[in-house]
């Protein structure tokens, strides 16, 4: 086996590893996509070794691709945690105007 068939070998594991991970989660995706991108960049490699131009233009397009919902994840992901935080800042206001109510409450009472 020569050295270029090792490449194609290793960018082949890297796409099919890609395709093992779970994208129900953040994590998945964001592991999904990282080794998708790796996987094609070798194969671009390989191509360009052969030469095989389709195998490097097709998966130098879909570097791109991946790297496109690659951003759109993190920035989608960074939006949720914003307004998890929002709403985590108002849940304690929240809380703690109930706290003060019912202190008055009690002071009344007394």
């Amino acid at each position: 086996m020569n050295k270029i068939e090792i490449i194609g070998i290793a960018a082949t594991l890297l796409v099919f590893a890609s395709m093992c991970f779970r994208t129900i989660s953040y994590k998945g995706s964001i592991l999904m996509r990282t080794f998708n991108i790796v996987g094609s960049l070798v194969f671009v490699i390989y191509g360009a070794l052969l030469p095989a131009i389709s195998t490097a233009v097709l998966n130098g397009g879909l570097i791109i691709v991946n790297a496109i919902h690659l951003v759109l994840l993190i920035i989608k992901q960074k939006k949720i945690n914003k307004e998890e935080n929002i709403n985590n800042e108002d849940n304690k206001e929240n809380n703690m105007n109930e706290e003060d109510s019912s202190k008055k409450v009690t002071e009344e009472n007394n």
